[in-house]
């Protein structure tokens, strides 16, 4: 009943909480499923749901495909392969497609975790067969992190991201920066709830634009 109660208070939360922020504050849903092929591979599939305009509009539908390899006890790789859907200002959706590679260090000590992760990706507008079609964009993105396990259900973590664009000579070094924490909340060893808010700012811009985010998610691993 206790693990019931949780559920519905963080489901009810993350829905009533960006109406109280403004027009930038945006909700992101997801749901993620997990299938270990043994102890070092895994295949994911993600189906991701943005709102923004605080909350009041669909922006994005993303669709996730991953591969991740444990390469060692503190080190993995992951290659995911990205289709996005994105509203526009005419109300129609554009395609985007996204293939990025990510190397994640962790190492942990007495409840508390540190990681850090590079990430490499390359995003094209629309599709290589109509004349919209744009990109790719190539992107370096570093993140650092820390958490801390509260016991066997409760987990909290704090991170930073930064955005280095590689093929936009217009832009800055870095671009952007997200700013994350986030508490976890693991049912069983097949189940998992994150509960997350994210600030990200464009820097280095002439009319720089902040996205304030407030997500939950669920994970399943088989």
């Amino acid at each position: 009943m206790n693990k019931i109660r949780i559920l519905f208070f963080l489901v009810l939360f993350s829905n009533v909480a960006p109406y109280a922020q403004q027009k930038d504050f945006t909700t992101w849903n997801y749901v993620n499923l997990n299938y270990k092929l043994n102890e070092r591979w895994q295949v994911s599939f993600s189906e991701q749901i943005m709102r923004n305009e605080n909350a009041s509009e669909w922006w994005l539908f993303l669709h996730d495909l991953s591969l991740s390899h444990r390469i060692t006890q503190h080190l993995s790789q992951e290659l995911h392969l990205r289709l996005i859907n994105q509203k526009r200002l005419d109300d129609n959706f554009e395609d985007r497609e996204m293939i990025y590679y990510a190397l994640n260090g962790r190492l942990s000590w007495k409840g508390w975790t540190m990681s850090a992760r590079t990430r490499w990706q390359g995003m094209a507008y629309g599709t290589h067969f109509k004349d919209a079609y744009k990109g790719p964009y190539y992107y370096h993105r570093f993140r650092v992190g820390i958490a801390r396990s509260i016991n066997y259900h409760w987990r909290a973590g704090l991170n930073v991201e930064l955005f280095q664009p590689l093929n936009r000579p217009e832009r800055a070094p870095f671009d952007q920066v997200r700013w994350g924490a986030g508490m976890s909340y693991r049912l069983n060893r097949h189940l998992s709830i994150d509960h997350i808010f994210q600030i990200q700012q464009q820097i280095n811009r002439k009319n720089p634009y902040t996205f304030y985010v407030w997500g939950i998610g669920c994970n399943f691993t088989l």
